[in-house]
């Protein structure tokens, strides 16, 4: 027998635990509304905590730390992975950080005052949430606004049978029971690129079979380009501009068929086809809205769907599906939302993070994108491998690439492969957003020895090469400085 409790009312009821919905609500409460969340699993913090970003993450972080021990020639020192030992045993801290991680969403929300309900959202009508519990019963919510923060998970493409055993997605990969010997990934996006790597530093042989002409084709060529050669040192094979069309498993491996007509063999096959939307139980035609055929949600550039009070953040609205912008985004709808003037949008600079081994990072404009809109530029690059601290960790490999105006040095997009690209495109993006130029970075002072003071040399060739061409960028006084803007 189904149980209906009484109605409760609030401001602001929130659909997800991820960062767009963690960050959204805390926002809400912030203004003083009366927040609820509803989270379907045990634990809050969804693909980002759980299946996804930190699960992956920590895996990356062993194979990297065995990659960089290797490359160390400590004499004495032997390192190999057991034939034995389980991925999950692999990813170290995965344990400590993700429970650390279950405790601060919690303590955030309950900090903002935030009322969490467990069970599954659906609508019954525009205003009308109803959470059905683990127990079949069920509570109604009225919202006065809507944040949808759902997330997505693994594509299954019909066109394959995801028995677990030899074919995983980019969720149960991470479940698997030893480290194969070989590895076939379908799919040569973020999730596919990062895998791949990942297993080849564990010392597995990696296929990636790729639609596109090269991998990741939205970053600056020469990055994507570096990447490819870098993936081909590690020993992992290329198969690009074709599909898997077949999947023949076997007792110990699967053969799998390309478009081409070609054929090769792996022990497991990880299907990194994306990501669709979570969005079948929330029963989106009671509320007026359609999901896309990828189970997306479609928003303007506050994050309102067609329904005006009812806001949509995160993965659940498509790219870039990071969780850095799913928490900006979840902040910006619900300011919005609410009438407040704080934070009206997104920053445009917004920073790329790709946690291959080793890791891509990107803000800013690419080299393509600026000749497509018909702007001057010039590029400055300094390879990682003369970098002190890059040879000390193991992982002396990449360059830092600047792309500056010649006309006065301003800053315009920052590319990195390497050791701690993520962490180094920061300092990069802050000059940008200040309307700084290339010529802090020469004349400031950086530790030594680190991965920063790469921006020096980086620097230093760009003002060369405007300096050969006889550009005004090269001189330091051309320097914009940067004036705060008055309300």
């Amino acid at each position: 027998m189904h149980y209906k409790r009484a109605m409760l009312h609030y401001d602001v009821v929130v659909i997800g635990s991820g960062p767009a919905g963690e960050h959204g609500a805390v926002q809400a409460a912030f203004y003083g509304k009366k927040v609820a969340l509803v989270e379907k699993e045990a634990v809050p913090g969804g693909a980002s905590a759980n299946t996804g970003t930190i699960p992956s993450k920590a895996l990356r972080e062993t194979a990297l730390a065995l990659m960089q021990a290797r490359s160390r020639d400590a004499h004495g020192v032997l390192l190999h992975v057991s034939g034995t030992v389980t991925v999950p045993e692999l990813m170290g801290r995965r344990g400590l950080v993700t429970g650390r991680e279950h405790s601060r969403i919690r303590a955030s929300l309950n900090n903002a005052g935030v009322e969490s309900f467990r069970g599954v959202a659906s609508f019954s009508d525009p205003h009308t949430i109803r959470v059905t519990l683990a127990d079949g019963t069920w509570q109604e919510l009225h919202a006065d606004v809507v944040l949808l923060a759902t997330g997505t998970r693994p594509a299954h493409p019909a066109l394959y049978n995801f028995d677990h055993q030899r074919v995983y997605d980019s969720d149960s990969i991470l479940m698997l029971d030893a480290v194969p010997r070989s590895l076939a990934i379908l799919g040569g996006g973020v999730a596919g690129c990062e895998y791949a790597s990942i297993f080849a530093a564990l010392g597995v042989h990696v296929h990636v079979i790729d639609s596109k002409e090269r991998l990741l084709p939205w970053l600056d060529a020469e990055l994507s380009l570096a990447m490819q050669d870098l993936f081909a040192l590690a020993g992992i094979e290329m198969h690009q501009q074709v599909r898997a069309i077949k999947l023949e498993v076997g007792d110990r491996d699967v053969l799998v068929t390309l478009t081409d007509g070609s054929r090769l063999v792996a022990e497991k096959v990880l299907v990194a086809a994306g990501r669709v939307g979570n969005v079948e139980a929330l029963n989106l035609e009671a509320a007026g809205l359609a999901a896309t055929e990828k189970g997306t949600i479609e928003v303007d550039t506050h994050y309102q769907t067609k329904v005006p009070h009812i806001c949509a953040a995160g993965d659940l609205i498509g790219f870039p599906g990071l969780a850095s912008t799913s928490m900006e985004q979840g902040r910006v709808a619900i300011t919005h939302a609410l009438g407040k003037k704080y934070q009206q949008k997104v920053s445009d600079l917004l920073p790329m993070g790709i946690y291959t081994i080793p890791e891509v990072s990107s803000v800013g404009e690419t080299e393509e994108s600026l000749k497509k809109s018909g702007i001057p530029y010039v590029v400055g690059r300094t390879p990682l491998n003369e970098n002190v601290r890059a040879n000390l960790v193991g992982e002396a490999v990449g360059f830092l690439k600047l792309v500056a105006s010649p006309k006065d040095g301003e800053l315009l997009g920052v590319h990195c492969i390497g050791p701690h690209a993520s962490e180094l495109v920061h300092l990069g993006s802050a000059v940008m957003a200040l309307g700084g130029t290339i010529h802090y970075f020469t004349q400031a002072v950086f530790n030594y020895p680190t991965l920063g003071e790469a921006y020096k040399y980086a620097a230093y060739d760009a003002r060369s090469r405007m300096k050969r061409l006889g550009l005004p960028g090269a001189q330091p006084h051309a320097q914009v400085t940067a004036v705060p803007k008055t309300a």
